[in-house]
């Protein structure tokens, strides 16, 4: 069974009750009725009425004071107000406006007249009442939509603040102030092939949270759950939360994803600093070694100088000696051409190795500076 709609007559003459009644239809709505506005104000605050016909004529307080007092509590906010009056001039319908009034019905009133807009009022009050669930859903939307927005936007700040690291101290920091973001506590373990290091939000290293991420992360699980504390284990990161909202469903769920992806995020992160912490040290091998083979080649290129030198002396020498010699052994000038045919051929087979040697000194050093200009193009270590 439909319950019936509530109407209070409010007027001073009990004949206008009856008519307002009988035109609406004395069995079509439940009805109360007022003699006056202080007994209206009574009526309202015990049974609340969906649609109000008021009388602006009669004693002790007026239609309109009536009016503005029912007005006045927000608790009939959901109320609709008809004024009948016999009075209809401007000024009357201002005042009634004015007063919080929503129509007039004049009098005498008409039965077609009151029922339209008693009706429409009644049809009004449904599409308000609709209205006023959608606009407060779409508001709880407008504002869940508005703090996962805000929830994300941490996410990717803490990704922004990972990017300049380059040590795992200050990584572990970006991510801790992501937890502080959140209003979370807990701590992070980051793992390099050198080393390990775990930092907590009250930015100490805990042998209990060392201990405790480790083995965690020895497991094949992606996240672990225990109260109201939450662990992301990924290959080189683990993440706990000892504070996680278990008594708000919704943004607990929100919260796990968006920790996961902050913990990922970082995951990526450490990797690329351990490739870039490899990188720099093969750098600075190559530098090393770059200078070191400077070193040889110059080393190499003085003594080869040197021994040309002491090479041209011993040639001088040895043809000197030669040539006191064959005086000496009274040699036929056919006899000296020949000994000369033997070491002249000597002498040239040194010099020749000498320019090989001086070539090849010269490839290395033209390599050496291509690996220079190069190492010079990537930029010093960072």
């Amino acid at each position: 069974m439909s319950v019936q709609h509530h109407i209070l007559v409010v007027d001073d003459d009990a004949i206008n009750i009856k008519i307002a009644q009988r035109l609406l239809g004395e069995s079509a709505y439940r009805y109360s009725t007022a003699g006056n506005g202080v007994a209206a104000l009574a009526r309202i605050a015990e049974d609340p009425p969906e649609v109000v016909l008021l009388d602006i004529m009669m004693p002790e307080m007026d239609g309109l004071e009536t009016c503005r007092r029912i007005r006045a509590d927000p608790a009939n906010d959901g109320i609709t107000i008809l004024f009948v009056t016999a009075r209809d001039d401007p000024e009357t319908r201002l005042s009634a406006y004015d007063a919080g009034g929503d129509d007039i019905l004049g009098k005498p009133i008409d039965a077609r007249g009151i029922r339209h807009k008693v009706e429409n009022a009644l049809k009004n009050r449904v599409t308000v009442s609709n209205l006023r669930k959608e606009i407060a859903t779409t508001m709880g939307m407008l504002m869940t939509s508005m703090t996962t927005t805000g929830e994300y936007g941490v996410v990717m700040h803490t990704l922004r603040r990972s990017l300049p690291c380059r040590s795992l101290a200050e990584l572990a920091e970006a991510v801790l102030t992501g937890l502080d973001d959140y209003g979370l506590k807990g701590a992070i373990q980051l793992r390099t092939p050198d080393s390990i290091f775990t930092l907590n939000s009250e930015r100490r290293s805990s042998p209990v949270d060392q201990e405790m991420l480790r083995n965690l992360s020895l497991e094949n699980r992606h996240i672990y759950d225990y109260g109201n504390r939450s662990v992301f284990c990924y290959p080189n990161i683990a993440l706990l939360v000892r504070n996680m909202p278990l008594d708000q469903p919704e943004i607990y769920g929100r919260m796990k994803d968006n920790l996961a992806l902050l913990a990922e995020g970082a995951e990526f992160r450490l990797e690329a600093m351990v490739e870039e912490l490899r990188l720099r040290a093969e750098r600075a091998n190559l530098v090393t070694a770059a200078a070191l083979l400077n070193q040889v080649l110059s080393r190499i290129d003085t003594q080869y100088k040197r021994d040309q030198s002491e090479m041209a002396s011993i040639f001088n020498e040895l043809e000197q000696q030669l040539e006191t010699a064959f005086a000496e052994m009274a040699l036929t000038d056919g006899q000296e051409r020949n000994l000369w045919q033997v070491v002249r051929p000597l002498n040239a087979r040194a010099t020749a190795l000498y320019q090989q040697g001086k070539a090849l000194d010269a490839q290395l050093a033209g390599a050496l500076e291509t690996l220079r200009i190069n190492l010079d193009e990537i930029g010093p270590p960072s």
